[in-house]
Parts: C-alpha cells; sequence; structure tokens
C-alpha cells in the first residue's frame, strides 16, 4: 500500500510512530476538539494510535490515517482517516482534523479529494460517507467543495462536551 500520497500542495503520509507527538496534541485540544468529542486521554489517545498502526485492508475495522503536511515546507497540516463502513457496498467513512494554523487554505478539500481518488483506485470504493456537527459550519462547506450533499441532519445525536449536538451526514457516489 502507498505510504504516501500527493496533490498540488500536500504530501500524506501514513500514520507512523513518529507521529505520536502530533496525535496526542490534536486529541487534547479543545479548540480543535470543540466540533468532534470531549478531548481525549493520554491512554484512549495511545490505544487508537496503537491500532491505526497496524497494517490495514477492507476487513479492517481501524481507520487508516495519513498525516497531512505542506509538501513546499513539510509543515504539519493535520490528519485525514478513511474506514470500511461496508464491504459489501464498498462504503468508506471519511474523516480529518486540521490544525488551526491550516485551516481555511482549502488543505482540507484538497485532502478529501486525494483521498477519495486513492480509495477508488487501490481499494474500488464507490460511496464515502463523512459526519459533522450541524454548527461547525467550516467542515460542512469542506465536505460539500469536496463533492459531498448532505443526506440527514440527525437532532441531537452525538454529545460534545456535556451538550447533544445535531450531526450532518453527507455522502458521495462515485
Amino acid at each position: 500500500m502507498n505510504s504516501q500520497l500527493f496533490s498540488d500542495r500536500l504530501t500524506l503520509t501514513k500514520l507512523a510512530s513518529y507521529d505520536w507527538e502530533l496525535i496526542r496534541s490534536i486529541y487534547t485540544n479543545p479548540a480543535l476538539m470543540n466540533h468532534i468529542g470531549s478531548t481525549m486521554s493520554e491512554d484512549a489517545i495511545r490505544r487508537n494510535f496503537d491500532k491505526e498502526l497496524a497494517p490495514w485492508s477492507l476487513e479492517s475495522t481501524h481507520w487508516l490515517t495519513w498525516i497531512i503536511r505542506e509538501t513546499a515546507s513539510d509543515n504539519e497540516v493535520g490528519l485525514i482517516s478513511i474506514c470500511t463502513r461496508n464491504r459489501e457496498k464498498l462504503t468508506a467513512e471519511i474523516g480529518f482534523i486540521l490544525l488551526e494554523a491550516s485551516q481555511g487554505k482549502g488543505y482540507a478539500t484538497e485532502a478529501i479529494k486525494r483521498v477519495i481518488h486513492f480509495a477508488i483506485d487501490t481499494h474500488g470504493f464507490h460511496r464515502f460517507t463523512a459526519v459533522c456537527s450541524e454548527e461547525h459550519i467550516a467542515s460542512r462547506r469542506v465536505l460539500e467543495k469536496a463533492g459531498m450533499t448532505l443526506d440527514e441532519i440527525a437532532s441531537e445525536s452525538t454529545e460534545i462536551n456535556g451538550r447533544l449536538v445535531n450531526d450532518c451526514f453527507y455522502s458521495l457516489e462515485r
């Protein structure tokens, strides 16, 4: 499997053990987790991190994660992941988190388009899904710019920091 993917401005590198500090800093950052969920304990982050270091295939239940970097500067931008959600219908869920300094530059849209292209060509996926909170307008715009359409808004379906929020379910068929 490709350990690196390239787009116009980005290099996506499969998660490796040396990415621990970046992953820990993302999942313990209240601002980054504000629309995703509560910050995580270091033990919980480590358990997920160790799972995601394992080899990945269509049968895997863990996420395939890449670290996103600007190609020109090698600066870290964030992460993007896919996870098989339906093997029979070849459906993958996409998730992403961008560092605050990298938001608003089109990087997430670019990374999503590249990962979709990879997932189609390499694994035969033809349906993609994503979920974000209704109030996370920036993520909703990213998903729409990447070609995804809003399928449903589920009322009060996820608890984030002690309150129930509406989830937006997006999809894309290829």
